[in-house]
Protein backbone atom coordinates (compact mmCIF):
# COMPACT_ATOMS: atom_id res chain seq x y z
CA UNK A 1 0.00 0.00 0.00
CA UNK A 2 1.43 3.36 -1.06
CA UNK A 3 0.70 6.72 0.44
CA UNK A 4 -1.25 9.26 -1.60
CA UNK A 5 0.87 12.06 -2.97
CA UNK A 6 -0.04 15.40 -4.55
CA UNK A 7 1.84 15.33 -7.84
CA UNK A 8 0.02 18.14 -9.75
CA UNK A 9 1.06 21.73 -9.19
CA UNK A 10 -0.87 24.17 -11.41
CA UNK A 11 0.84 27.01 -13.20
CA UNK A 12 -0.30 29.93 -11.01
CA UNK A 13 0.65 32.53 -13.61
CA UNK A 14 -1.71 31.00 -16.18
CA UNK A 15 -4.53 30.83 -13.66
CA UNK A 16 -4.12 34.49 -12.70
CA UNK A 17 -3.99 35.49 -16.35
CA UNK A 18 -7.33 33.79 -16.95
CA UNK A 19 -9.11 35.16 -13.88
CA UNK A 20 -10.46 38.40 -15.42
CA UNK A 21 -12.03 36.59 -18.35
CA UNK A 22 -13.49 33.90 -16.10
CA UNK A 23 -14.76 36.48 -13.62
CA UNK A 24 -16.53 38.38 -16.38
CA UNK A 25 -18.14 35.20 -17.69
CA UNK A 26 -19.13 34.15 -14.17
CA UNK A 27 -20.69 37.56 -13.56
CA UNK A 28 -23.00 37.08 -16.56
CA UNK A 29 -24.57 33.97 -15.04
CA UNK A 30 -27.84 34.19 -13.14
CA UNK A 31 -27.68 34.67 -9.40
CA UNK A 32 -29.36 31.31 -8.85
CA UNK A 33 -26.76 29.51 -10.97
CA UNK A 34 -23.88 31.38 -9.35
CA UNK A 35 -25.08 30.48 -5.85
CA UNK A 36 -25.47 26.84 -6.91
CA UNK A 37 -22.01 26.70 -8.50
CA UNK A 38 -20.28 28.34 -5.55
CA UNK A 39 -22.03 26.19 -2.95
CA UNK A 40 -21.41 23.01 -4.96
CA UNK A 41 -17.75 23.90 -5.49
CA UNK A 42 -17.27 24.54 -1.76
CA UNK A 43 -18.95 21.25 -0.83
CA UNK A 44 -16.95 19.34 -3.48
CA UNK A 45 -13.67 20.83 -2.29
CA UNK A 46 -14.56 20.12 1.34
CA UNK A 47 -15.52 16.52 0.55
CA UNK A 48 -12.36 16.03 -1.50
CA UNK A 49 -10.13 17.31 1.27
CA UNK A 50 -12.06 15.33 3.87
CA UNK A 51 -11.85 12.16 1.75
CA UNK A 52 -8.11 12.50 1.19
CA UNK A 53 -7.59 13.27 4.85
CA UNK A 54 -9.65 10.25 5.87
CA UNK A 55 -7.68 7.93 3.58
CA UNK A 56 -4.36 9.27 4.82
CA UNK A 57 -5.45 8.99 8.44
CA UNK A 58 -6.75 5.43 7.91
CA UNK A 59 -3.53 4.41 6.17
CA UNK A 60 -1.40 5.89 8.92
CA UNK A 61 -3.52 4.32 11.64
CA UNK A 62 -3.49 0.85 10.11
CA UNK A 63 0.23 0.95 9.31
CA UNK A 64 1.01 2.12 12.84
CA UNK A 65 -1.05 -0.73 14.25
CA UNK A 66 0.67 -3.29 12.03
CA UNK A 67 4.11 -1.91 12.94
CA UNK A 68 3.28 -2.24 16.63
CA UNK A 69 2.16 -5.84 16.14
CA UNK A 70 5.27 -6.74 14.15
CA UNK A 71 7.65 -5.18 16.66
CA UNK A 72 5.87 -6.85 19.55
CA UNK A 73 6.30 -10.28 17.99
CA UNK A 74 9.93 -9.49 17.13
CA UNK A 75 10.52 -8.71 20.80
CA UNK A 76 8.88 -11.98 21.81
CA UNK A 77 11.09 -14.00 19.49
CA UNK A 78 14.21 -12.09 20.60
CA UNK A 79 13.29 -13.04 24.16
CA UNK A 80 13.23 -16.72 23.12
CA UNK A 81 16.57 -16.34 21.35
CA UNK A 82 18.25 -14.70 24.31
CA UNK A 83 17.00 -17.47 26.62
CA UNK A 84 18.14 -20.10 24.11
CA UNK A 85 14.66 -21.52 23.85
CA UNK A 86 14.26 -21.06 20.10
CA UNK A 87 13.03 -24.07 18.15
CA UNK A 88 12.78 -24.64 14.43
CA UNK A 89 9.09 -23.77 14.50
CA UNK A 90 8.40 -20.42 16.06
CA UNK A 91 5.08 -20.31 17.88
CA UNK A 92 2.55 -17.91 16.31
CA UNK A 93 0.28 -15.58 18.25
CA UNK A 94 -2.60 -15.87 15.79
CA UNK A 95 -3.46 -14.34 12.44
CA UNK A 96 -2.01 -10.90 13.18
CA UNK A 97 1.59 -11.87 12.37
CA UNK A 98 1.80 -13.82 9.12
CA UNK A 99 5.38 -14.95 9.35
CA UNK A 100 8.38 -14.64 11.64
CA UNK A 101 11.83 -15.84 10.70
CA UNK A 102 15.25 -15.98 12.30
CA UNK A 103 18.21 -15.71 9.90
CA UNK A 104 21.86 -16.26 10.55
CA UNK A 105 24.60 -13.96 9.37
CA UNK A 106 24.65 -15.59 5.92
CA UNK A 107 20.90 -15.23 5.40
CA UNK A 108 20.07 -18.91 6.02
CA UNK A 109 16.78 -19.45 7.84
CA UNK A 110 17.24 -20.94 11.30
CA UNK A 111 13.59 -20.88 12.39
CA UNK A 112 10.24 -19.84 11.03
CA UNK A 113 6.61 -19.52 12.07
CA UNK A 114 5.49 -20.32 8.53
CA UNK A 115 4.32 -23.90 8.53
CA UNK A 116 5.82 -25.82 5.64
CA UNK A 117 9.02 -23.86 5.50
CA UNK A 118 12.23 -25.80 5.34
CA UNK A 119 14.74 -24.30 7.77
CA UNK A 120 17.56 -25.47 5.56
CA UNK A 121 16.61 -23.21 2.68
CA UNK A 122 16.92 -19.46 2.35
CA UNK A 123 14.31 -17.26 3.97
CA UNK A 124 11.42 -15.51 2.29
CA UNK A 125 12.96 -12.05 2.70
CA UNK A 126 15.53 -10.36 0.46
CA UNK A 127 19.05 -10.61 1.78
CA UNK A 128 20.85 -8.46 2.60
CA UNK A 129 17.94 -6.58 4.09
CA UNK A 130 17.29 -2.95 3.08
CA UNK A 131 19.20 -0.36 5.08
CA UNK A 132 16.10 1.17 6.79
CA UNK A 133 15.18 -2.26 8.15
CA UNK A 134 18.69 -2.86 9.46
CA UNK A 135 18.55 0.58 11.11
CA UNK A 136 15.48 -0.50 13.06
CA UNK A 137 12.75 1.21 10.98
CA UNK A 138 9.68 -0.69 9.90
CA UNK A 139 8.96 -0.57 6.18
CA UNK A 140 6.83 -2.11 3.46
CA UNK A 141 8.22 -4.91 1.30
CA UNK A 142 6.23 -5.66 -1.83
CA UNK A 143 5.48 -8.96 -3.59
CA UNK A 144 6.94 -11.31 -0.97
CA UNK A 145 6.49 -15.02 -1.64
CA UNK A 146 4.81 -15.78 1.65
CA UNK A 147 1.51 -17.60 1.48
CA UNK A 148 -0.50 -15.98 -1.28
CA UNK A 149 2.17 -13.36 -1.66
CA UNK A 150 1.64 -9.63 -1.60
CA UNK A 151 2.81 -6.67 0.40
CA UNK A 152 3.97 -6.98 3.98
CA UNK A 153 4.91 -4.62 6.75
CA UNK A 154 8.25 -5.78 8.11
CA UNK A 155 10.10 -5.10 11.37
CA UNK A 156 13.64 -6.35 12.16
CA UNK A 157 15.80 -6.72 15.28
CA UNK A 158 19.25 -8.23 15.85
CA UNK A 159 19.88 -10.73 18.66
CA UNK A 160 22.67 -13.09 19.84
CA UNK A 161 22.22 -16.88 19.64
CA UNK A 162 25.00 -18.99 21.17
CA UNK A 163 27.51 -16.23 20.52
CA UNK A 164 26.44 -15.58 16.92
CA UNK A 165 24.44 -12.64 15.63
CA UNK A 166 21.06 -13.54 14.20
CA UNK A 167 18.35 -11.44 12.64
CA UNK A 168 14.74 -11.71 13.79
CA UNK A 169 12.21 -10.64 11.13
CA UNK A 170 8.45 -10.30 11.58
CA UNK A 171 6.15 -9.56 8.62
CA UNK A 172 2.49 -8.63 8.80
CA UNK A 173 0.38 -8.82 5.66
CA UNK A 174 -1.06 -5.57 4.32
CA UNK A 175 -3.77 -7.42 2.43
CA UNK A 176 -6.58 -6.70 4.87
CA UNK A 177 -5.50 -3.07 5.26
CA UNK A 178 -5.33 -2.63 1.51
CA UNK A 179 -8.75 -4.19 1.07
CA UNK A 180 -10.17 -1.88 3.72
CA UNK A 181 -8.60 1.16 2.08
CA UNK A 182 -9.78 0.02 -1.34
CA UNK A 183 -13.33 -0.44 -0.06
CA UNK A 184 -13.30 3.02 1.52
CA UNK A 185 -11.90 4.57 -1.67
CA UNK A 186 -14.63 2.97 -3.77
CA UNK A 187 -17.22 4.25 -1.31
CA UNK A 188 -15.83 7.76 -1.49
CA UNK A 189 -15.57 7.69 -5.28
CA UNK A 190 -19.20 6.64 -5.58
CA UNK A 191 -20.67 8.43 -2.58
CA UNK A 192 -19.02 11.85 -2.92
CA UNK A 193 -20.25 12.61 -6.47
CA UNK A 194 -23.73 11.42 -5.51
CA UNK A 195 -23.69 13.64 -2.43
CA UNK A 196 -22.40 16.59 -4.49
CA UNK A 197 -25.21 16.11 -7.01
CA UNK A 198 -27.70 16.02 -4.14
CA UNK A 199 -26.22 19.21 -2.68
CA UNK A 200 -26.34 20.94 -6.08
CA UNK A 201 -29.97 19.92 -6.58
CA UNK A 202 -30.89 21.10 -3.08
CA UNK A 203 -29.11 24.45 -3.44
CA UNK A 204 -30.62 25.01 -6.91
CA UNK A 205 -34.18 24.45 -5.70
CA UNK A 206 -33.63 26.30 -2.41
CA UNK A 207 -32.16 29.30 -4.24
CA UNK A 208 -35.07 29.20 -6.67
CA UNK A 209 -37.61 29.25 -3.86
CA UNK A 210 -35.67 31.99 -2.07
CA UNK A 211 -35.42 34.19 -5.17
CA UNK A 212 -38.99 33.59 -6.29
CA UNK A 213 -40.32 36.60 -4.29
CA UNK A 214 -37.59 38.76 -5.88
CA UNK A 215 -38.74 37.68 -9.34
CA UNK A 216 -42.32 38.48 -8.34
CA UNK A 217 -41.26 41.95 -7.18
CA UNK A 218 -39.36 42.46 -10.44
CA UNK A 219 -42.38 41.56 -12.58
CA UNK A 220 -44.67 43.82 -10.58
CA UNK A 221 -42.16 46.66 -10.76
CA UNK A 222 -41.97 46.27 -14.55
CA UNK A 223 -45.75 46.74 -14.75
CA UNK A 224 -45.58 50.11 -12.96
CA UNK A 225 -45.15 53.04 -15.35
CA UNK A 226 -44.91 56.78 -14.81
CA UNK A 227 -48.69 57.05 -15.14
CA UNK A 228 -49.59 54.68 -12.30
CA UNK A 229 -47.05 55.43 -9.61
CA UNK A 230 -49.85 55.08 -7.08
CA UNK A 231 -49.55 51.30 -7.33
CA UNK A 232 -47.49 49.43 -4.76
CA UNK A 233 -45.66 46.11 -4.70
CA UNK A 234 -47.11 43.20 -2.77
CA UNK A 235 -45.29 42.47 0.50
CA UNK A 236 -44.10 38.87 1.10
CA UNK A 237 -45.54 37.13 4.12
CA UNK A 238 -42.10 36.44 5.59
CA UNK A 239 -40.40 39.15 7.64
CA UNK A 240 -36.99 38.75 6.05
CA UNK A 241 -34.65 40.70 3.75
CA UNK A 242 -37.04 40.26 0.80
CA UNK A 243 -39.81 41.86 2.85
CA UNK A 244 -37.49 44.73 3.76
CA UNK A 245 -36.60 45.16 0.05
CA UNK A 246 -40.29 45.32 -0.87
CA UNK A 247 -40.94 47.92 1.85
CA UNK A 248 -37.99 50.00 0.60
CA UNK A 249 -39.22 49.80 -3.01
CA UNK A 250 -42.71 50.88 -1.93
CA UNK A 251 -41.25 53.83 -0.06
CA UNK A 252 -39.29 54.75 -3.18
CA UNK A 253 -42.46 54.54 -5.26
CA UNK A 254 -44.18 56.82 -2.75
CA UNK A 255 -41.38 59.37 -3.11
CA UNK A 256 -41.50 59.12 -6.89
CA UNK A 257 -45.27 59.59 -6.82
CA UNK A 258 -44.93 62.64 -4.59
CA UNK A 259 -42.23 64.08 -6.86
CA UNK A 260 -44.37 63.41 -9.94
CA UNK A 261 -47.41 65.08 -8.35
CA UNK A 262 -45.28 68.05 -7.31
CA UNK A 263 -43.83 68.36 -10.80
CA UNK A 264 -47.23 68.22 -12.49
CA UNK A 265 -48.62 70.75 -10.05
CA UNK A 266 -45.60 72.97 -10.62
CA UNK A 267 -46.09 72.83 -14.40
CA UNK A 268 -49.82 73.53 -14.06
CA UNK A 269 -49.24 76.43 -11.67
CA UNK A 270 -46.49 77.86 -13.85
CA UNK A 271 -48.70 77.65 -16.94
CA UNK A 272 -51.52 79.35 -15.08
CA UNK A 273 -49.26 82.11 -13.81
CA UNK A 274 -47.75 82.70 -17.24
CA UNK A 275 -51.13 82.72 -18.95
CA UNK A 276 -52.47 85.67 -16.96
CA UNK A 277 -49.81 88.27 -17.95
CA UNK A 278 -49.67 86.92 -21.51
CA UNK A 279 -53.44 87.31 -21.84
CA UNK A 280 -53.27 90.87 -20.54
CA UNK A 281 -50.40 91.73 -22.90
CA UNK A 282 -52.26 90.26 -25.88
CA UNK A 283 -55.47 92.17 -25.07
CA UNK A 284 -53.64 95.48 -24.77
CA UNK A 285 -51.71 94.89 -28.00
CA UNK A 286 -54.96 94.12 -29.80
CA UNK A 287 -56.35 97.46 -28.56
CA UNK A 288 -53.27 99.25 -29.87
CA UNK A 289 -53.54 97.54 -33.26
CA UNK A 290 -57.28 97.76 -33.87
CA UNK A 291 -58.14 100.98 -32.07
CA UNK A 292 -55.18 103.37 -32.39
CA UNK A 293 -55.52 106.49 -30.30
CA UNK A 294 -52.55 108.80 -29.71
CA UNK A 295 -53.92 109.92 -26.38
CA UNK A 296 -54.40 106.36 -25.16
CA UNK A 297 -51.34 104.66 -26.66
CA UNK A 298 -48.93 106.00 -24.10
CA UNK A 299 -50.86 104.72 -21.02
CA UNK A 300 -51.41 101.35 -22.75
CA UNK A 301 -47.67 101.08 -23.48
CA UNK A 302 -46.92 101.82 -19.82
CA UNK A 303 -49.34 99.07 -18.77
CA UNK A 304 -47.70 96.73 -21.26
CA UNK A 305 -44.31 97.49 -19.74
CA UNK A 306 -45.68 96.68 -16.27
CA UNK A 307 -47.04 93.36 -17.52
CA UNK A 308 -43.75 92.54 -19.24
CA UNK A 309 -41.83 93.30 -16.03
CA UNK A 310 -44.25 91.14 -14.10
CA UNK A 311 -43.78 88.33 -16.62
CA UNK A 312 -40.01 88.75 -16.42
CA UNK A 313 -40.09 88.58 -12.62
CA UNK A 314 -42.24 85.44 -12.81
CA UNK A 315 -39.86 83.69 -15.21
CA UNK A 316 -36.86 84.68 -13.09
CA UNK A 317 -38.63 83.34 -10.02
CA UNK A 318 -39.35 80.04 -11.73
CA UNK A 319 -35.72 79.70 -12.80
CA UNK A 320 -34.48 80.56 -9.33
CA UNK A 321 -36.86 78.03 -7.77
CA UNK A 322 -35.73 75.34 -10.21
CA UNK A 323 -32.09 76.01 -9.31
CA UNK A 324 -32.81 75.97 -5.59
CA UNK A 325 -34.57 72.57 -5.88
CA UNK A 326 -31.67 71.05 -7.77
CA UNK A 327 -30.42 68.15 -5.58
CA UNK A 328 -26.80 69.05 -6.42
CA UNK A 329 -26.69 72.79 -7.20
CA UNK A 330 -23.35 74.27 -8.14
CA UNK A 331 -23.26 76.71 -5.28
CA UNK A 332 -20.11 77.85 -3.61
CA UNK A 333 -19.46 77.48 0.11
CA UNK A 334 -17.47 80.60 0.80
CA UNK A 335 -17.60 82.71 3.93
CA UNK A 336 -20.14 85.48 3.29
CA UNK A 337 -20.53 88.70 5.32
CA UNK A 338 -24.30 88.64 5.44
CA UNK A 339 -24.46 92.12 6.98
CA UNK A 340 -22.78 93.59 3.89
CA UNK A 341 -25.31 91.83 1.67
CA UNK A 342 -28.21 93.18 3.74
CA UNK A 343 -26.92 96.73 3.90
CA UNK A 344 -26.12 96.69 0.17
CA UNK A 345 -29.69 95.72 -0.73
CA UNK A 346 -31.11 98.30 1.66
CA UNK A 347 -29.01 101.07 0.06
CA UNK A 348 -29.99 99.95 -3.45
CA UNK A 349 -33.70 100.07 -2.67
CA UNK A 350 -33.35 103.48 -1.08
CA UNK A 351 -31.53 104.79 -4.17
CA UNK A 352 -34.11 103.35 -6.59
CA UNK A 353 -37.39 103.97 -4.78
CA UNK A 354 -36.55 106.24 -1.90
CA UNK A 355 -38.27 103.78 0.44
CA UNK A 356 -37.09 103.89 4.00
CA UNK A 357 -36.08 100.62 5.65
CA UNK A 358 -35.00 100.51 9.28
CA UNK A 359 -31.64 98.71 9.28
CA UNK A 360 -30.33 100.12 12.56
CA UNK A 361 -30.27 96.65 14.17
CA UNK A 362 -28.06 95.06 11.54
CA UNK A 363 -24.82 93.82 13.09
CA UNK A 364 -22.02 91.59 11.90
CA UNK A 365 -22.98 88.12 10.77
CA UNK A 366 -20.80 85.68 8.83
CA UNK A 367 -22.19 82.51 7.25
CA UNK A 368 -20.82 79.92 4.86
CA UNK A 369 -22.62 79.58 1.52
CA UNK A 370 -23.28 81.06 -1.90
CA UNK A 371 -23.31 84.88 -1.91
CA UNK A 372 -25.71 85.19 -4.88
CA UNK A 373 -28.19 82.73 -3.40
CA UNK A 374 -28.09 84.48 -0.02
CA UNK A 375 -28.56 87.84 -1.74
CA UNK A 376 -31.71 86.48 -3.39
CA UNK A 377 -32.97 85.47 0.05
CA UNK A 378 -32.57 89.05 1.28
CA UNK A 379 -34.12 90.48 -1.92
CA UNK A 380 -37.16 88.21 -1.71
CA UNK A 381 -37.70 88.95 1.97
CA UNK A 382 -37.57 92.71 1.35
CA UNK A 383 -39.86 92.44 -1.71
CA UNK A 384 -42.36 90.40 0.26
CA UNK A 385 -42.33 92.95 3.09
CA UNK A 386 -42.67 95.86 0.63
CA UNK A 387 -45.77 94.32 -1.01
CA UNK A 388 -47.54 93.86 2.30
CA UNK A 389 -46.26 96.76 4.41
CA UNK A 390 -48.37 99.81 5.03
CA UNK A 391 -45.31 102.01 5.17
CA UNK A 392 -42.65 100.69 7.50
CA UNK A 393 -40.14 97.82 7.14
CA UNK A 394 -37.51 96.73 9.61
CA UNK A 395 -34.62 94.33 9.00
CA UNK A 396 -32.44 92.92 11.79
CA UNK A 397 -29.33 90.77 11.76
CA UNK A 398 -27.34 89.38 14.68
CA UNK A 399 -25.77 86.35 16.33
CA UNK A 400 -27.99 84.17 18.52
CA UNK A 401 -26.56 81.12 20.34
CA UNK A 402 -24.07 80.12 17.65
CA UNK A 403 -26.43 80.95 14.77
CA UNK A 404 -27.00 83.99 12.61
CA UNK A 405 -30.54 85.34 12.88
CA UNK A 406 -32.05 87.46 10.07
CA UNK A 407 -35.54 88.93 10.55
CA UNK A 408 -37.66 91.13 8.29
CA UNK A 409 -40.77 92.76 9.76
CA UNK A 410 -43.47 95.01 8.31
CA UNK A 411 -46.49 96.95 9.58
CA UNK A 412 -48.97 95.22 7.28
CA UNK A 413 -51.92 92.99 8.09
CA UNK A 414 -49.67 90.07 9.10
CA UNK A 415 -50.05 86.39 8.35
CA UNK A 416 -52.82 84.34 9.95
CA UNK A 417 -51.56 81.58 12.23
CA UNK A 418 -53.14 78.88 10.06
CA UNK A 419 -51.18 80.07 6.98
CA UNK A 420 -47.71 80.59 8.49
CA UNK A 421 -46.40 77.29 7.11
CA UNK A 422 -48.32 77.42 3.84
CA UNK A 423 -46.77 80.76 2.79
CA UNK A 424 -43.51 78.95 2.00
CA UNK A 425 -45.20 76.77 -0.62
CA UNK A 426 -45.04 77.68 -4.31
CA UNK A 427 -47.68 80.04 -5.77
CA UNK A 428 -49.24 80.67 -2.36
CA UNK A 429 -51.10 83.98 -2.07
CA UNK A 430 -53.06 84.93 0.99
CA UNK A 431 -54.62 87.90 -0.80
CA UNK A 432 -54.96 87.03 -4.49
CA UNK A 433 -56.16 90.41 -5.74
CA UNK A 434 -53.55 92.44 -3.86
CA UNK A 435 -50.73 90.04 -4.77
CA UNK A 436 -51.51 90.17 -8.46
CA UNK A 437 -51.86 93.89 -8.50
CA UNK A 438 -48.53 94.40 -6.80
CA UNK A 439 -46.74 91.85 -8.95
CA UNK A 440 -46.44 88.99 -6.48
CA UNK A 441 -46.08 85.53 -8.01
CA UNK A 442 -46.18 83.42 -4.85
CA UNK A 443 -42.61 82.17 -5.42
CA UNK A 444 -40.50 84.52 -3.30
CA UNK A 445 -40.87 82.79 0.08
CA UNK A 446 -40.70 79.34 -1.57
CA UNK A 447 -37.29 80.28 -2.98
CA UNK A 448 -36.22 81.57 0.43
CA UNK A 449 -37.23 78.29 2.06
CA UNK A 450 -35.29 76.15 -0.43
CA UNK A 451 -32.13 78.26 -0.34
CA UNK A 452 -32.09 78.44 3.45
CA UNK A 453 -32.66 74.69 3.75
CA UNK A 454 -29.73 74.04 1.39
CA UNK A 455 -27.51 76.16 3.64
CA UNK A 456 -28.50 74.11 6.68
CA UNK A 457 -30.83 76.72 8.16
CA UNK A 458 -34.54 77.24 8.77
CA UNK A 459 -37.14 79.91 8.03
CA UNK A 460 -40.38 80.55 9.92
CA UNK A 461 -43.19 83.12 9.87
CA UNK A 462 -44.43 84.86 13.01
CA UNK A 463 -46.57 87.76 14.14
CA UNK A 464 -44.49 90.80 15.04
CA UNK A 465 -45.00 92.52 18.38
CA UNK A 466 -47.47 95.41 18.54
CA UNK A 467 -46.09 98.93 18.00
CA UNK A 468 -46.52 99.70 21.70
CA UNK A 469 -44.10 96.88 22.57
CA UNK A 470 -41.41 97.82 20.10
CA UNK A 471 -42.63 95.88 17.07
CA UNK A 472 -44.40 96.90 13.87
CA UNK A 473 -47.52 94.79 14.36
CA UNK A 474 -47.42 92.95 11.01
CA UNK A 475 -45.63 89.87 9.73
CA UNK A 476 -42.17 88.85 10.88
CA UNK A 477 -40.09 86.39 8.81
CA UNK A 478 -37.23 84.81 10.78
CA UNK A 479 -34.24 83.06 9.14
CA UNK A 480 -31.63 81.08 11.11
CA UNK A 481 -28.34 80.11 9.46
CA UNK A 482 -25.28 78.33 10.89
CA UNK A 483 -22.55 80.75 11.82
CA UNK A 484 -19.20 80.52 10.04
CA UNK A 485 -17.26 81.87 13.04
CA UNK A 486 -14.65 79.40 14.25
CA UNK A 487 -14.96 77.32 11.04
CA UNK A 488 -13.22 79.52 8.52
CA UNK A 489 -10.59 78.06 6.24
Amino acid sequence: MTALQARYRPALGRIRARLPRGSAAFGKLTLRLRVTLVATAIVAASLGLAGVGLLLWLEHSMVSGLDTTARQHVDDVVSLVERDRLHTIIPSNGADVDVTEVLDSSGRMLASSYVGSDPSVAGHFPYPLPAPLRAGHAMTLEDLSIGDGGDFRVAVRTASLRGEDVTVIAAVSLGQAERTEHTLTIGLVIGCPAFIVLVAWTVWHTAGRTLRPVETLRRHAMDISDTDLHRRLGLPASRDEIHALAVTLNEMLARLEAASVTQRRFVADAAHELRSPLTAIRAQLEVLVHYPDPERDRPVAAALLDDVERLHDLVEGLLALARSENPAPRWSHDVVDLDEVVLGEVRRRHALTGAGIDASSVSAGRVRGDADALRRVVVNLLDNARRHAAGRIRIELGRREGEIELTVSDDGAGIPAADRERVFERFTRLDEARSRDTGGSGLGLAIVSHVVAHHGGSVTAHADQPPGEGGLGGARIRVLLPSAEGNID
